[in-house]
C-alpha cells in the first residue's frame, strides 16, 4: 500500500464513522417531543399517574415554565401534581357548561391546567429534559386522552404542543401529548372467570364396606396359614427329639 493511499483510507474511515454516528443523533433530535406515558392508567380507573417528558429543544435558552392543559372532552375530577425542587406549582379550574357525572361524583367544576414555573437559578438546560408527574382521580372513561403542553423558554419563546396527527401519516412539528387507555379488565376478568371447582372422588359406603371385608378376609386367611405352618414346624421338632 502506498503512502498516498493510507491517508485517503483514513479519511474515508473517519467520514464513514461520522455518518454512522450522526444518523442516530438526527433520529433522536427528530423525536424530541413532549410525550406522556403511564404505568397504570386504564379507562375509568380509580386513579393513575401520568408522566410528561419535556425536552429542551433550544440550543441556547432554558425552559423556565411548563403548563399542562387537561382534556376538554374528558373532564377530570381531581388532579394532584408532583412537586419538583426549584419549581413553583400552580393550578386552575374551569366551570362546565353542564354538570357531568364522573364515577360517583357530579361535577360542575373540573381541573383545567397545572403549571410548573422555574425559580431563580432553575431551568431545563439545552440538551436536557425534565419529567413532570400528575395523578388523576379518577381516570376518565375514554379510549384516548389528549393534552396540550405549553413550554416557555428563558429568551421569551413559547412553544405550544397542540397539533393533531396529520391524516397523511406524517409527524406534526409540535404534536399534542396523547395516551391511549386500555380497558380495565380487572373487575371484568374476575366476574367473567368461572368459579373454581375442586374434583373430589368419594367412596360410597357400600364399596367401602366391601373393600374392608375383602381386606379382613385376606388377613384372616394369612393368619390361619401362618398358624398351620407353626404347628407343623412344632410337630417336626418334637418328632426329632423323640427319635434322638
Amino acid at each position: 500500500m502506498s503512502a498516498r493511499t493510507r491517508p485517503r483510507l483514513r479519511r474515508a474511515a473517519v467520514t464513514a464513522a461520522v455518518v454512522v454516528v450522526s444518523v442516530p443523533l438526527l433520529a433522536q433530535a427528530a423525536a424530541a417531543h413532549v410525550v406522556v406515558s403511564s404505568p397504570d392508567a386504564v379507562r375509568g380507573g380509580e386513579t393513575a399517574m401520568l408522566s410528561f417528558r419535556v425536552p429542551n429543544e433550544s440550543p441556547s435558552a432554558g425552559t423556565v415554565a411548563v403548563r399542562i392543559d387537561l382534556p376538554h372532552d374528558a373532564p377530570v375530577a381531581e388532579v394532584l401534581a408532583q412537586p419538583i425542587a426549584g419549581w413553583t406549582l400552580s393550578s386552575s379550574e374551569r366551570t362546565l357548561t353542564a354538570p357531568v357525572k364522573v364515577g360517583d361524583f357530579t361535577l360542575t367544576k373540573v381541573s383545567a391546567s397545572v403549571t410548573w414555573t422555574a425559580q431563580t437559578g432553575t431551568r431545563i438546560a439545552p440538551g436536557e429534559f425534565q419529567v413532570f408527574d400528575l395523578v388523576l382521580n379518577p381516570v376518565p372513561d375514554a379510549p384516548t386522552l389528549t393534552f396540550t403542553a405549553t413550554q416557555t423558554y428563558s429568551d421569551g419563546k413559547v412553544v405550544v404542543w397542540d397539533e393533531p396527527a396529520p391524516t397523511d401519516g406524517s409527524e406534526a412539528e409540535h404534536p399534542s401529548p396523547q395516551i391511549s387507555l386500555a380497558a380495565d379488565t380487572t373487575s371484568e376478568s374476575a366476574s367473567a372467570s368461572p368459579t373454581p371447582t375442586v374434583s373430589v372422588t368419594a367412596t360410597s359406603p357400600a364399596s367401602g364396606d366391601a373393600s374392608a371385608s375383602t381386606t379382613d378376609a385376606t388377613a384372616r386367611w394369612l393368619a390361619g396359614a401362618a398358624l398351620v405352618v407353626s404347628l407343623a414346624s412344632l410337630g417336626v421338632l418334637l418328632a426329632r427329639r423323640r427319635a434322638s
